[in-house]
């Protein structure tokens, strides 16, 4: 699997940790496999002390297991560990959402419509593209919320559990264009209450479309697991 570059000019440690979260979430690598310092240095081109923080970071994140002399390996993800992520995107992206519902300006809200446009027509014909403009109407709604904060958090829920490949996810390009119905009504009639309630619902059902997805795959554990 070849990588993007990474950034010189931006740390490296963050850079590498998500690197490392995205391979997790895909299975590249799956539970209970061991992470190589050297071979994860090798792969993204650079020395083995930011790989080290970054496997130190998803270790206090419990995503990575560090084993005194015997280096790292992965800890197996469950499915409601996934869902309790998801759960937490849902509770701060439907608050950014009702906020959204008070700022949004006229001109915004056109854009938001003329996206979701965009995005049937592209799920509807399986194009890749869809992904890219779904990701672009949340951000539209998640900065009309005049946030920072808020959406920083988001972000934060987001890299946690990052996933690329949303077109490969049964039930989704069905699921998603319908789930913005509402949203965007309640948007538009600016009514925070019911935006809260459709963007929250979305994202819990897009976590267990996810959910379903992983499992199936073998990356998520079915039940729950002590550690």
């Amino acid at each position: 699997m070849s990588d993007p570059a990474i950034d010189p000019t931006r740390r490296l440690t963050p850079q590498i940790a998500f690197r490392i979260r995205q391979m997790i979430m895909s299975g590249e690598v799956r539970g209970n496999a061991p992470l190589r310092t050297e071979h994860l240095a090798a792969r993204f081109g650079v020395s083995a002390t930011p790989v080290r923080e970054a496997l130190m970071a998803l270790s206090s994140e419990g995503l990575v297991e560090a084993r005194p002399g015997r280096g790292f390996r992965v800890v197996q993800m469950s499915r409601q560990d996934l869902l309790d992520i998801y759960d937490a995107h849902a509770y701060l992206a439907g608050e950014l959402a009702a906020r959204a519902a008070q700022q949004l300006t006229d001109a915004e809200i056109d854009e938001l419509h003329s996206l979701q446009e965009q995005f049937a027509a592209a799920t509807r014909c399986g194009d890749p593209a869809a992904e890219g403009i779904e990701w672009e109407l949340h951000a539209l709604i998640n900065r009309a919320a005049r946030t920072n904060r808020l959406q920083w958090l988001v972000r934060l829920t987001i890299r946690h559990a990052p996933f690329w490949a949303w077109s490969s996810v049964a039930g989704w390009a069905q699921a998603a264009p319908e789930d913005h119905l509402p949203l965007l009504r309640a948007l538009r009639h600016r009514n925070p209450r019911a935006a809260r309630d459709a963007m929250t619902a979305h994202i819990r059902n897009a976590g267990e479309l996810l959910a379903d997805h992983l499992t199936e795959r073998g990356i998520l554990a079915d039940e729950p697991i002590d550690r």
